[in-house]
């Protein structure tokens, strides 16, 4: 799947985690960076962490609307982040891909 940010037309190629195995995975015992859109179906609260992942990432919570709510920089081992305001898609990136999303862009699944 492609994300692709309206405001800067920056394009992101990642995988889905649509279903529980995917997401329960996540980033977990990856050597490198992947970007992974996670669909969780509904808006709501989504508790992550980053035990066995070996490098910083970036979070960023998106509305049904598809409007980028907030954006986390995540450590590894860090033992619980939670969005604060109710998000039904994830996007888990590497920091450098990230860095052209930012709160208020809007964007476009492909």
């Amino acid at each position: 799947m492609i994300v692709r940010n309206k405001r800067n037309g920056e394009e992101l190629r990642c995988r889905t985690a649509f279903s529980i195995l995917p997401q329960i995975r996540g980033l977990m015992f990856r050597a490198k960076p992947v970007s992974i859109l996670f669909d969780f179906q509904e808006e709501a609260i989504h508790p992550i962490h980053s035990f066995f992942v070996f490098f910083q990432f970036y979070a960023i919570y998106i509305s049904k609307e598809k409007k980028v709510l907030e954006k986390a920089r995540i450590e590894p081992f860090c033992p619980i982040h939670k969005n604060s305001i109710p998000a039904r898609y994830l996007l888990e990136t590497d920091v450098k891909t990230g860095g052209s999303f930012s709160p208020g862009d809007e964007v476009e699944l492909c």
